[in-house]
């Protein structure tokens, strides 16, 4: 029996169906158990048995439960019988959380699925004191409670793909995104964990069963022998044979015959896919073997399948089978026969099962927060290109990633930073730079592609740098703006500590006009701007968020993937699009470039800076009573200043800073602030 209990999952679910999203179109799949319901949350579901008969699922419109950043407990109540259990996953995570109780015969696994989204299988086995071992698996469907997984997703697939040549799910995580399950499909939901265990098993077993049960032909043989070994001589050949034995007793006649072979097409093909098979599992073993990611149970799993087929392919059989070399036509047997389809079927799931596991150790999009990041890319390239900018880096086809030193022969990937050099469209005087997840470090390194670029005394890695480089103004300034995406969502508005991070990044990125210490640094960064899942035509100008950018130039832009009219791309976000057109719009016309650094600067607060510092110097004979000129200045400083001396000298004391008095004889007597300049008649002076 299978249970999970979640505190917030009904919380989740609730503020995905007020966010307008599909929630009711979940798939579930159990095996090794016994039941034809299901109870999701109250409720029970009839279970459908696949062909196999060994998965047991629901139809593609049940309840969803499981949502991204809520902690599920999965609670598995074993037979009484049970000597062990354990968590059988890919997933080192799993695998060293999970806890078997003797005393209750529970295995429990908490997890938190965080930001992983898509399929997920769960599946365990236990041994039961006879040391038979069995096992039991569920799969579902993690949802996401700001997007949804079909439509959402599906558009930001196509939008990064669309920008991007490569694009890969690093998939060595909680979740899958499943082999063809959409929220049309009513087949069953096959995670890549399921197909390995039925194709190991179904498999293996068939090609086990062909050595000895295999198809064969009949063929012509020729074989040369004595006339006393000849077993049927032709009516041909007697006269022949009846003069041979008088005159040459050891001669050989040609003794034709029909055998059954097993060097079939068909076997040939079998044993081709086989033996290829296994070269990819082991290659798949050696692989694994360093990551750490990958759970012990599951690197000797695969090694203890290999070792098995490694003695299967052994067999005397596939000595006698030659080398496949192709098919001439469609054979019946392997679409007809049952052993052969079998394997054949097998083979097919196999084959993308292998695939799938081998791109997961390449590396790539981890999570939907990742996914975000590069889609909100995606989109303000694409905004910048609708704005008249042209790509002149030559690198937009180039993937988001970079090779690593791993052990894996160098094919690890991992998501890197990147530029794009745009340059506007019929005009050269303006160049405009897309940095997409550079760091800002203590001192930058030359020949970064973030050149300049950084912070003290903390590293700071903004997601996207807007860096506009007029070359047609005086100075050739550089203009900066940082947009921040952040895959979270609080009443439809970005979270505070995101907008407090904006201010963060404004004031703490720097940029060195040279690549050494003692280069000058600036502050370019003129607007920091984070970037959420929102629905803008909920905003208005007047919502808190979008109202502080006229203040301080520090906000938040919703962008959400809304599908077109065909579903198959987002439109364009209205307030994101015409901020950045108002940011990057520069006037064609060469004798009128306007500058806009005015308006740039207009919503930035400004720096309240001290008046230029003036100091005036005057000969005094103040006292008071029996205090001195040097007594009198500590205490009272007071000057009084003639009108008529005033305007005879052109003096202006309100813009004095500093007083210098001294005496008659010329000593100074100090330099004194001046607090404030009166106006006042000489009968008031006290």
């Amino acid at each position: 029996m299978l249970s999970v209990r979640s505190s917030k999952a009904e919380e989740r679910r609730q503020s995905a169906g007020l966010n307008g999203l599909s929630v009711n179109n979940a798939c579930y799949s159990i095996s090794g158990l016994e039941s034809d319901t299901l109870s999701i949350l109250n409720n029970k579901y009839p279970l459908t048995e696949d062909e196999s008969g060994e998965i047991l699922s629901t139809s593609c419109d049940c309840p969803a439960v499981f949502f991204d950043q809520s902690h599920y407990t999965f609670s598995i109540k074993l037979p009484d019988d049970t000597a062990g259990a354990y968590i059988f996953s890919i997933s080192s995570l799993w695998c060293e959380s999970a806890d078997y109780d003797p005393g209750t015969q529970r295995l429990l696994l908490p997890v938190n699925f965080g930001n992983d989204l898509g399929d997920f299988e769960i599946c365990w086995e236990w041994v039961n004191r006879n040391g038979e071992r069995s096992r039991a698996s569920f799969s579902a469907q993690v949802y996401s409670c700001k997007l949804d997984i079909y439509k959402h997703f599906r558009v930001m697939f196509g939008d990064v793909e669309k920008h991007f040549n490569w694009l890969s799910l690093d998939l060595l995580r909680q979740t899958a995104w499943g082999w063809h399950y959409s929220s049309e499909s009513e087949v069953n939901l096959k995670t890549w964990l399921l197909i390995f265990q039925q194709v190991r098993s179904g498999m293996e077993e068939r090609l086990e069963r062909m050595i000895t049960r295999h198809r064969r032909r009949l063929v012509d043989v020729c074989h040369y022998r004595r006339a006393d070994k000849l077993r049927k001589i032709p009516s041909k050949l007697e006269e022949k044979v009846k003069e041979g034995l008088r005159e040459n007793p050891g001669r050989h006649y040609s003794d034709k015959c029909k055998i059954l072979d097993s060097d079939t097409p068909e076997n040939r093909y079998i044993k081709h896919i086989f033996m290829h098979t296994l070269m990819q599992l082991n290659e798949l073993t050696d692989k694994i073997e360093p990551l750490e990611n990958v759970s012990d149970i599951f690197k000797e799993r695969l090694k203890e399948w290999s070792r098995e087929w490694t003695v299967l392919s052994r067999h005397h059989f596939w000595r006698g089978i030659g080398t496949y070399k192709g098919l001439r036509r469609q054979s019946q047997i392997l679409i007809q026969d049952p052993l052969y389809a079998g394997i054949r079927r097998s083979w097919f799931l196999l084959q993308q099962g292998l695939e799938f596991l081998e791109n997961d150790l390449k590396g790539g999009i981890q999570n939907a927060a990742q996914l975000y990041e590069i889609w909100c890319l995606a989109k303000i390239i694409e905004i910048i290109d609708n704005a008249g900018w042209k790509n002149i880096s030559g690198k937009m086809d180039n993937p988001l990633y970079q090779e690593n030193n791993s052990d894996i022969d160098n094919i690890e990937k991992s998501i890197g930073s990147v530029r794009f050099d745009f340059r506007k469209e019929y005009y050269s005087g303006a160049e405009l730079s897309v940095l997409f997840q550079p760091t800002a470090g203590k001192i930058p390194a030359d020949g970064r592609i973030w050149e300049g670029m950084t912070s003290e005394p903390v590293v700071q890695n903004p997601d996207i740098v807007l860096r506009l480089h007029r070359n047609d103004l005086p100075g050739r300034p550089v203009y900066t703006w940082i947009f921040d995406a952040k895959y979270r969502i609080e009443n439809n508005l970005a979270p505070d500590d995101a907008l407090n991070q904006m201010h963060r990044y404004r004031d703490a990125i720097l940029w060195t006009e040279g690549h050494d210490e003692s280069s000058r640094v600036i502050r370019e960064s003129i607007g920091a701007f984070v970037l959420y899942p929102g629905d803008e035509n909920t905003l208005t100008e007047n919502s808190r968020q979008l109202a502080s950018v006229k203040k301080t130039n520090i906000g938040a832009y919703p962008l959400k993937p809304e599908p077109d009219e065909t579903g198959t791309k987002s439109e364009m976000p209205r307030l994101l699009s015409q901020k950045l057109n108002d940011l990057l719009t520069i006037d064609n016309d060469y004798s009128q470039v306007q500058e806009k650094t005015a308006e740039y600067f207009l919503s930035v607060p400004a720096v309240k800076e001290n008046r230029k510092e003036f100091f005036a110097k005057c000969i005094t004979r103040a006292h008071h009573d029996n205090m001195n000129t040097h007594e009198y200045w500590q205490n009272c400083r007071l000057y009084r200043l003639p009108v008529k001396e005033a305007e005879k000298q052109n003096l202006t004391p309100e813009s004095w800073s500093y007083l210098i008095p001294a005496s008659p004889e010329g000593e100074e007597l100090g330099n004194f602030p001046i607090l404030s300049v009166k106006k006042m008649k000489r009968s008031d002076i006290e």
